[in-house]
């Protein structure tokens, strides 16, 4: 886990270098450009965090429930064969840990509150 928070620290900030590079302001970019990528990360990090959990798996299984409570569903459902609405605990089970999870959680965190926080310093 170590060497995948380096490797994608040290993406983070070479990017952020390289396009702090082609603005004229460059500290000012290099913030801007650290913001955006640790955000990416940080979003990458919890919809597979979502997706491992299996909330989506709860909401598609409370649409396959509308649907078969609906007079028009119940009679397209019993043409569907996958449509089967079980138990939730069986239909749906948890997901294994992503290996990527926790260090996109870490290292878009860390770059969204190092990127606030001196981005605060130096406006005021």
């Amino acid at each position: 886990m170590k060497k995948k928070i380096f490797s994608l620290f040290s993406f983070l900030f070479i990017s952020s270098a390289g396009f702090s590079l082609l603005q004229s302001d460059s500290v000012r970019a290099m913030i801007d450009s650290l913001f955006m990528i640790g955000l990416l990360f940080l979003i990458a990090g919890v919809a597979l965090f979502v997706l491992e959990k299996g909330f989506i798996n709860g909401v598609a299984y409370g649409f396959k429930r509308i649907r078969k409570s609906s007079n028009e569903g119940a009679y397209t459902t019993q043409f569907d064969d996958l449509d089967q609405t079980g138990e939730l605990y069986e239909e749906y089970a948890a997901r294994k840990p992503e290996r990527w999870t926790k260090p996109l959680l870490l290292t878009g965190g860390s770059a969204v509150l190092f990127t606030l926080l001196l981005s605060y310093i130096l406006s005021s």
